[in-house]
């Protein structure tokens, strides 16, 4: 069994209905955040138009600087649980890839973002669920353990391996922190069989986990979560 051949349909629909929908929202003159991004941009230069204001937003100043030249046009160094004075209600679009669930507590995280935003602006985003099973393993193993283990078992480097806290990361509860939004999408994934790739064992008993749940509609248990919200 390969990863590459054996995964459900659906795992190839997640980075797409991301970009999707974030660059649907790109236009000349806009002003994009990108919170958390680091070295990779969620949205690559190559798919913004020339007349758009991309800044970046993460509290290592390091892998900020890892990011190639031309990737943002401006950085701020700062958690996203603390509020920025000067990010209000400039941006039409935030974005973040993959970055909420280290971040707590995520419900100040989310108001802030929604303070960055105009009236009307949009925020997309992608996170890993709290009740997923690599969530819940992530959960029991201490930091310093899990980051050798994913070193060993998936080649994950040490230093891409950050400390996940999936603080408020199910859906029942995105759905109520999100309630001060005015327009509000949140669609589960199901699409955590790459975290068991090392065992062709555990990766088929896992994915006849996963396809239970997903097909059982079991929101709760999601592996990861898109975030579709207008202010």
């Amino acid at each position: 069994m390969t990863p590459a051949t054996n995964y459900p349909p659906r795992y190839g629909r997640w980075v797409d209905s991301f970009l999707e929908r974030a660059i649907a929202e790109v236009r000349e003159g806009i002003e994009v955040l990108d919170v958390g991004s680091g070295p990779r941009p969620s949205i690559p230069p190559a798919k913004r138009p020339r007349k758009c204001r991309y800044v970046g937003l993460d509290i290592s100043v390091e892998e900020l600087g890892k990011a190639p030249e031309g990737c943002y046009d401006d950085i701020f160094v700062s958690d996203v649980v603390e509020s920025v004075a000067a990010l209000t209600e400039q941006f039409d679009l935030v974005v973040s890839w993959q970055v909420l669930e280290h971040v707590k507590p995520l419900e100040v995280a989310l108001e802030n973002v929604r303070s960055y935003l105009r009236p009307g602006g949009r925020f997309v985003a992608t996170l890993s669920g709290r009740f997923s099973a690599f969530g819940v393993v992530n959960q029991i193993i201490p930091g310093e353990w899990g980051v050798k283990a994913m070193h060993r078992l998936l080649g994950r480097r040490p230093d891409t391996v950050f400390p996940a806290y999936y603080d408020k990361c199910w859906y029942s509860a995105l759905k109520t922190l999100m309630a001060p939004w005015r327009q509000v999408e949140i669609l589960p994934f199901y699409i955590g069989a790459s975290y068991f790739s090392f065992s062709k064992v555990l990766l088929r008993a896992y994915l006849r986990y996963e396809n239970w749940v997903c097909n059982r509609g079991y929101v709760n248990l999601a592996t990861h979560y898109l975030i579709d919200a207008r202010k």
